[in-house]
């Protein structure tokens, strides 16, 4: 009973409620189409993706999270086309989200791009009363409003919004998800996310290259949530890095769990490119709280690119 309280009030530490929290990523950095509709196409390929994480393993009613996206250029080069899907589902609560991603490439220079983008899509959200214990007995738990309670359901449509500039080493990008913010009748309450991410890839060595990047995402109703990831890219097929997620009072300072620390976790990452179609990732996420630390978040993810005959225009699609 005490960890399924900290793991709420650690939610509330991160700006996040139960019907309102977006999906935690750790390797988004391999597809950032999941938080910026204007990825859509960037890396001129048509390419798959799939998702898997299981968050602080072996505790009831933690996080657990499967995507799967697919997006790609049409034929005119200058317009992406993407889908994504996303099942979420954390204690009682399951959202799933179906959305079709389009962006349109606007080229700036030989090596340069700024996409704006749109994605349109519908959530249906639940929650199982029967997942609903308050009490420290399972079978006996102290609020009626939890007994026989039945499983309620709501369909809601989204919208998000992005755009994302990059070149042959450099990227940035900017979106917010949720724009509608429909509230349904069992308090589902959509909140805006607002995402800021930016990278640069550099050469350290004929076969190694270094890719420091990092992403700022806020809802304005607490801390704001960053991420500072470091990685090495070995000969073009293997990344090797890490990240650290953290807390910032960048934009409100009065907010739930205020007293909570609002360090988060250190991730480790490996992805590696088995042939040049095809990857393998695998992220482990060690919590820094010290109610969790003995807990195991993992996450894998592979991707396929279905590669073009001729070269792409960009050189380096896939550093981003």
């Amino acid at each position: 009973m005490k960890r399924s309280l900290i793991l709420i009030m650690t939610m509330l530490a991160s700006g996040s409620l139960w019907a309102q929290h977006r999906p935690q990523y750790t390797q988004y950095i391999f597809n950032q189409l999941v938080i910026n509709p204007a990825y859509a196409g960037v890396k001129e390929n048509l390419t798959m993706n799939a998702f898997h994480r299981t968050q602080w393993t072996d505790l009831a009613g933690s996080p657990n999270t499967q995507t799967f996206s697919l997006d790609g250029l049409t034929r005119s080069r200058s317009i992406g086309l993407g889908f994504h899907a996303t099942r979420d589902e954390i204690g009682a609560q399951n959202r799933k989200n179906v959305t079709i991603d389009a962006s349109v490439k606007l080229p700036l220079s030989a090596s340069s791009v700024i996409s704006v983008g749109l994605a349109a899509g519908m959530s249906h959200f639940a929650v199982d009363g029967s997942k609903l214990v308050t009490g420290s007995d399972p079978n006996r738990p102290d609020d009626p409003a939890v007994i026989n309670a039945l499983k309620e359901r709501t369909w809601s449509p989204n919208l998000n919004l992005g755009v994302f500039y990059h070149t042959e080493r450099f990227y940035a990008g900017v979106s917010v998800t949720d724009l509608l913010g429909i509230d349904r009748d069992i308090n589902y309450d959509p909140e805006r996310h607002y995402f800021f991410t930016a990278g640069y890839v550099a050469d350290i060595g004929e076969n190694v290259k270094f890719k420091p990047s990092f992403m700022l995402k806020d809802n304005f109703d607490g801390p704001s949530n960053v991420d500072f990831n470091f990685f090495f890219l070995f000969k073009e097929r293997i990344w090797l890095g890490t990240s650290y997620r953290t807390g910032i009072n960048i934009f409100k300072n009065d907010f739930e769990g205020k007293g909570l620390s609002h360090r988060d976790a250190i991730a480790v990452m490996t992805d590696i490119y088995i042939t040049p179609r095809f990857r393998l990732g695998y992220a482990y996420d060690f919590t820094l709280h010290n109610t969790l630390s003995d807990l195991s978040t993992h996450e894998i993810s592979v991707g396929y690119t279905f590669l073009r005959k001729q070269e792409t225009k960009m050189v380096t699609p896939r550093y981003f």
